[in-house]
C-alpha cells in the first residue's frame, strides 16, 4: 500500500474506487454469511447484496473461499492492533491481558457470522484449512512472545512459549465458538461478556504469571487474590 512518508505517490482515483468496492463486496458477503451462513451462501446472493453484478465480483475474488479469507485477515490484523494496544500504552502485562482478552472476545462476537464461517470452512476445505492456519500463527507469535517477556520476569519456567501459545489460542478462539456460535455447552451456568472475559483471563494469568516456589515444583501465582480482573471499562 503506497504511502506518501515514503516518498510514493498517494493511491490513484481508480485505486480508491476499486478499494471501495472491493469493501463494499466484504460487507456484503459478512450479511450473507449471518443471513444465511457460510456453507448455504451463494456468490450471487453477495454480489445482490453489494448492489453489483455477479460478473463485477469475479474482479476482486475467484471464489467464496476467498472473500472468507480476506475477511479472516482483517480479523486478525484488528484483532491483533487492539491486543497490542494496551501494552503500547505501558498497561502492567496482567491488566494489559485482560483488554486483550476482553479484545477477542468483543471483536469475535461482532465478527460472527464470517468466523462461525471459518470453523466451517476449516473442517471441509483443506485450502483454506491451511490459509487460516497460517493467520493464526501470527497471533499464536504474538502470544508467544508475551510468554517469553514474562518468563525473562520469572515466571512459568520451563515453558515452550510457542506450545503454550498454542493452546491458549485454542482455548479462546474455541470457547468463543461454543458459547456465542452454538449457543454454548449443555451446563447449568449463567454467562455475560463479563464472566467470559473474566475466566479467560484468570485462566490465561495461572498458566503463563506461575513463579517456582521450590525444587518441589510447587507454583505461586505471580497474582494478588484469585480471578482478581481489572475492571471492565464500558
Amino acid at each position: 500500500m503506497a504511502d506518501s512518508s515514503w516518498g510514493l505517490p498517494e493511491p490513484t482515483a481508480k485505486t480508491r474506487k476499486g478499494q471501495a468496492t472491493e469493501r463494499l463486496f466484504l460487507d456484503a458477503a459478512r450479511r450473507v454469511f449471518a443471513r444465511d451462513g457460510y456453507l448455504n451462501a451463494k456468490l450471487s446472493d453477495i454480489a445482490l447484496e453489494a448492489g453489483k453484478s455477479s460478473g463485477s465480483f469475479y474482479n476482486y475474488f475467484d471464489s467464496k473461499q476467498a472473500v472468507l479469507t480476506a475477511l479472516a485477515e482483517d480479523f486478525n490484523a484488528e484483532l491483533l492492533e487492539l491486543a497490542a494496544a494496551p501494552y503500547r500504552r505501558g498497561v502492567p502485562a496482567q491488566e494489559a491481558l485482560f483488554e486483550a482478552v476482553g479484545a477477542f472476545w468483543s471483536t469475535y462476537k461482532r465478527r460472527l457470522p464470517e468466523l462461525a464461517g471459518v470453523f466451517q470452512a476449516s473442517m471441509t476445505d483443506e485450502a483454506f484449512a491451511e490459509r487460516w492456519r497460517a493467520i493464526r500463527a501470527q497471533g499464536i507469535t504474538s502470544i508467544a512472545e508475551g510468554i517469553r517477556v514474562a518468563q525473562a520476569e520469572g515466571y512459568a519456567p520451563g515453558l515452550d512459549p510457542l506450545l503454550a501459545a498454542s493452546a491458549l489460542a485454542s482455548m479462546i478462539e474455541h470457547f468463543c465458538y461454543v458459547w456465542q456460535a452454538q449457543g454454548g455447552d449443555a451446563v447449568d451456568v449463567e454467562i455475560d461478556d463479563e464472566k467470559a472475559v473474566r475466566t479467560l483471563w484468570t485462566l490465561w494469568c495461572h498458566a503463563v504469571f506461575w513463579r517456582q516456589e521450590d525444587d518441589t515444583g510447587a507454583g505461586q501465582l505471580g497474582l494478588g487474590r484469585t480471578g482478581d480482573a481489572p475492571r471492565a471499562e464500558g
